[in-house]
């Protein structure tokens, strides 16, 4: 617009009457006219007194809530809002005051603001005498978006994050004391590696008993049964597992064209690749020394991420991996130099395995779905003592670097299960004097048939048809 074209216009608002200048009324689209009002402005405070303090120290926390009160009335076809038979127009206005949610108001004066109706908040008076006639009040809130801060999204990233903090924390402190550095334990610039074969052997044979423990993974049959959890449809509908539940979306993806044989063959390809990982690892011990340190941490990495890719039910991840995350070998009482570096070189190793399991256990908890708050409960408590746990060896082996991750880990793990618990009912016991099906007893429990297979989960009948008297399920 122009100059000019501004000018004229403003000079058109200016010279607007009163009554010119005013909104038709309405709510949520149906008018009425308004005989007056009311507002309540301000600002909600805090009043703190103290004592021998004349004058009181007030906070502030924000604005306080907008309430509006109108009166007017409705009347049969009107000359300035129209609206036709006044009975259509209560009906209209009664039906917009109980619709659900916020709604739009056009105020004479206020304009436009979105707003609820409390209870009571719509008063209707209707008279013998008065005819095509109603007076009406309203009771307005303003209402604003429902918005909280969100952290269940960036607690698996961060997770994942300080996850990997730690991988590289027992990598430094692995090398420091083995490859070579300054350590409270033997005090020298030079790592045990130094005294060669007598350590190269150590860290073979930790890896050695290591070896042990996952091929034991490898071969429980969780890591196949758990397939399921991944599946869509009627084939899995009994083994979601910790990748979904009733009341918390999947944080696993999964594939609606998948088969069980391709599933398999998949699992059968991560085996593959966990044994590939192991004789990596086995080598980079055989083959250490001062050049390559980095070569074995990074194997033994490579040996974490493959054992978590390779079991579906992030439930189960945190059950098989427990025992690698507490492995500490038989106890060696060295003499001499060449003893004392054995020492060394075999409790390092074991750190720094223990800890990578542990940094696995962390990426697990950013994909793991709870079924109930006593779940989310009990797996952080097991969780957090395979961390506490390695939180005092850390403080006692003088490992700073892993001793602050695992401490950054561990709050991490808390809130991220905490958080996601919160959300979730708790587990109450229910008896029944006789046996039910479990569409009925879930149609009973929740008046929702569909989470009958989730009591089946929960319950593990013989058959579905004839539920246990007493089982334990979700309490909403």
């Amino acid at each position: 617009m122009s100059l000019l074209s501004d000018i004229i216009q403003i000079a058109k608002e200016s010279n607007k009457t009163w009554t010119e200048t005013l909104h038709k009324a309405s709510f949520r689209g149906v008018p009425f006219a308004v005989y007056g009002g009311d507002a309540r402005f301000g600002r909600r405070l805090a009043l703190h007194e103290y004592p021998g303090r004349d004058k009181p120290y007030i906070e502030d926390m924000g604005r306080s809530t907008r309430r509006i009160r109108m009166s007017g009335f409705l009347v049969t076809d009107s000359f300035i809002y129209g609206g036709g038979s006044a009975l259509a127009q209560r009906d209209a206005l009664v039906a917009a005051a109980e619709k659900p949610g916020p709604g739009a108001l056009i105020h004479p004066t206020l304009g436009a603001l979105t707003v609820s109706v409390p209870a009571e908040g719509l008063s209707v008076v209707e008279r013998w005498d008065m005819g095509r006639y109603f007076e009406i009040s309203f009771t307005f809130i303003e209402s604003g978006d429902r918005v909280f801060p969100s952290i269940t999204s960036s607690s698996g990233s961060l997770l994942d994050k300080l996850a990997a903090a730690l991988g590289l924390s027992s990598a430094l402190d692995f090398v420091r004391k083995v490859i070579g550095g300054v350590t409270a334990v033997i005090n020298a610039v030079e790592g045990v590696i130094k005294f060669g074969k007598a350590i190269v052997g150590m860290v073979v044979g930790v890896i050695a008993d290591f070896k042990v423990l996952v091929g034991r993974i490898t071969r429980d049959v969780r890591s196949i049964t758990s397939l399921a959890s991944l599946m869509t449809g009627d084939f899995g509908r009994y083994a979601n597992g910790n990748v979904s539940s009733a009341l918390i979306t999947s944080k696993k993806s999964k594939d609606s064209s998948a088969t069980m044989a391709d599933l398999i063959a998949k699992n059968t390809e991560n085996r593959a690749a966990v044994d590939a990982a192991m004789d990596n690892l086995v080598d980079a011990a055989a083959n250490l020394d001062a050049s390559n340190g980095e070569v074995f941490t990074d194997a033994v990495q490579a040996l974490m991420d493959s054992l978590v890719a390779g079991i579906a039910d992030p439930g189960d991840a945190i059950v098989l991996l427990g025992p690698l995350a507490s492995y500490t070998p038989d106890a060696l009482t060295g003499t001499g130099a060449i003893g004392s570096a054995q020492v060394v070189a075999q409790d390092a190793t074991a750190a720094l395995l223990r800890r990578s399991a542990l940094a696995a256990i962390g990426k697990v908890v950013a994909t793991y779905v709870p079924t109930s708050y006593d779940e989310a409960i009990d797996t952080m408590g097991v969780v957090t003592g395979f961390i506490d746990a390695e939180v005092l060896s850390a403080g006692d082996t003088g490992d700073d670097e892993s001793y602050n991750a695992l401490l950054a880990l561990r709050q991490a793990v808390v809130v991220a299960l905490t958080t996601t618990g919160a959300t979730l009912p708790n587990l109450e016991t229910f008896t029944f004097r006789t046996a039910l099906p479990a569409l009925v007893i879930a149609n009973r429990l929740y008046q929702d048939a569909s989470r009958a297979d989730e009591l089946i989960q929960q319950a593990d009948p013989i058959h579905p048809a004839f539920m246990p008297t007493t089982f334990k399920a979700l309490a909403r």
